[in-house]
């Protein structure tokens, strides 16, 4: 029977099966050589040598997952996404303290200090109270130079360091108490006309004066020393107004009615309540038509008009 099937099948089927009986023949002997080096391998003590290599770190094996790359910290950080921030400013330094003089100097005003150094000027007192106007550059008492001209104080070099020489104030008490003025006999005077009463102003007529002055102060400010020297008055620890004395050309100060000692108090109805208001409107006045003053002479106030028009 079993000659029957074989005779029955088809010739096809018949190569297929002798094929596949080929093939797993070839495979169990493949097979059993492969196991008999393995046991001969154990058998000796050798590991086995593997074929097969393992792929470096980061490479990309076929088929497999890519590798995420790292995170950059540094150039994330570089981005500024929150905005950047400000590097802190250093601080700007104190300014430098300048020591006081020790000269034997005193500081009575500063004039046209706001106008520039080519018009500030400086009337300053020494240890013999004479006072003198001084510009900048110019040498002062004690080897010392004139160096800047300000409202409240002047700085001056002495050595090659700078000195501060400052205003008086009213309430230091280290400053010189200025004695009141002694009653002076009257010079002569030459006014435009005279008062009729007590309370009516002497009219002086200072126009020519007036005029020369207004050539000169601007590019001499030295020039108001032609008329007086004015210095702070001050009666009782208070400041009353300025203590006027002829200056370099007596004749000027004679004939605008003022006596040595005069102290003026007022000025176009203003009372001078302290040395540097009284400077500030001293300095307006130059291109005024008319300037009614007060002075204290002898204990009693004398009203004065100067006209400076001619009028």
């Amino acid at each position: 029977m079993m000659r029957r099937l074989r005779l029955s099948l088809p010739p096809a089927e018949t190569g297929l099966r002798l094929a596949v009986i080929a093939v797993n023949t070839l495979l169990v002997i493949a097979l059993a050589y492969t196991l008999a080096g393995l046991t001969l391998a154990m058998l000796a003590g050798d590991s086995p040598t593997l074929t097969g290599q393992v792929p470096p770190s980061g490479s990309v094996i076929p088929g497999s997952a890519m590798p995420q790359p790292s995170a950059d910290v540094a150039a994330i950080s570089a981005w500024h996404l929150f905005g950047k921030a400000e590097a802190k400013r250093a601080a700007p330094p104190p300014p430098v303290a300048i020591p006081t003089t020790p000269l034997n100097l005193r500081l009575v005003g500063t004039f046209f200090a706001e106008r520039g150094s080519d018009q500030a000027l400086a009337l300053i007192a020494d240890g013999n109270n004479l006072e003198r106007g001084y510009r900048i550059g110019e040498a002062l008492p004690g080897s010392a130079r004139l160096e800047r001209i300000e409202r409240d104080q002047v700085i001056v070099s002495r050595g090659g360091r700078e000195e501060a020489l400052k205003l008086p104030k009213l309430d230091d008490p280290n400053r010189p108490m200025l004695a009141p003025a002694p009653p002076i006999s009257a010079i002569p005077l030459e006014p435009a006309s005279e008062p009729t009463s007590a309370s009516e102003p002497q009219v002086i007529n200072a126009s020519v004066i007036a005029e020369r002055l207004r050539g000169e102060v601007a590019n001499r400010p030295q020039a108001l020393e032609d008329i007086a020297f004015a210095s702070p008055y001050v009666q009782n620890g208070q400041f009353v107004g300025f203590r006027l004395r002829p200056g370099r050309d007596r004749q000027l100060f004679q004939q605008l009615g003022l006596t040595g000692g005069d102290v003026l108090t007022e000025i176009n109805g203003m009372r001078l309540s302290s040395p540097a208001q009284g400077l500030a409107i001293l300095q307006e006045l130059m291109s005024a038509s008319r300037i009614d003053v007060r002075v204290l002479r002898n204990g009693a106030e004398v009203p004065l008009t100067f006209t400076l028009d001619g009028s």
